[in-house]
């Protein structure tokens, strides 16, 4: 990869190139943080790792927290624009509830790599990286809570705390990335499961 030409500045380069350049980094920081961990990696090891200059790497990134929450930020938001438009979906609740299971579940999947490497390291991100974080957390957790309550309201989904449901649901979601490479399913159909098995246990059942 070659050095950027305007060494030593902060990078907003939406540029093919520039989406090309910051690609390489986020592979190679990966590696890194996968074999060395997060603290054990300087900008250094990743600047040669890219076979580019420190100046030229911090043209990009200002330190690795930055690297850390920009890789967090793109790689998570086409998922979080999904789910901003399922919860404003004028469906009903229990299909929205679907879609958002299928969403985050085939997302965890599809980025098993990278969330292996955060959830071990996000405790490293500083200040308004981890303000950005918590907000987004509080949102979709909000968004889901949301579903379980209108569910509720209208009748489809069994009565229990929507707070405890919530957390239940996002509890099983936040660990598909780990295990579902071992159901060798592709990651629609583990999706799916996920969905029967999410909503076979809110659905409202009849009278026994």
């Amino acid at each position: 990869m070659q050095d950027d030409p305007q060494d030593g500045q902060q990078s907003e380069d939406g540029s093919p190139r520039g989406q090309r350049t910051r690609q390489t980094i986020y592979e190679e920081a990966m590696r890194l943080f996968e074999t060395k961990g997060f603290r054990g990696t300087s900008m250094r090891d990743i600047a040669a790792a890219c076979g580019v200059t420190k100046p030229a790497l911090y043209y990009h990134f200002e330190c690795k927290s930055q690297l850390l929450a920009k890789l967090y930020e793109d790689i998570t938001a086409k998922f979080f624009e999904d789910v901003r438009e399922i919860a404003a979906a004028q469906d009903s609740a229990e299909s929205n509830l679907r879609r958002l299971v299928v969403s985050q579940s085939i997302y965890n999947i599809n980025n098993r790599r990278f969330l292996q490497i955060f959830w071990n390291e996000r405790h490293e991100l500083e200040g308004e990286a981890r303000d950005a974080l918590a907000r987004l957390e509080r949102e979709f957790e909000a968004t889901v809570q949301s579903l379980m309550e209108r569910g509720q309201a209208e009748g489809a989904f069994a009565e229990a705390p929507p707070k405890v449901v919530t957390y239940a649901v996002l509890g099983l979601l936040s660990t598909v990335h780990r295990w579902a490479l071992y159901t060798d399913r592709p990651p629609e159909v583990v999706a799916e499961h996920i969905a029967d098995l999410v909503l076979g246990g809110v659905i409202r059942r009849g009278d026994a």
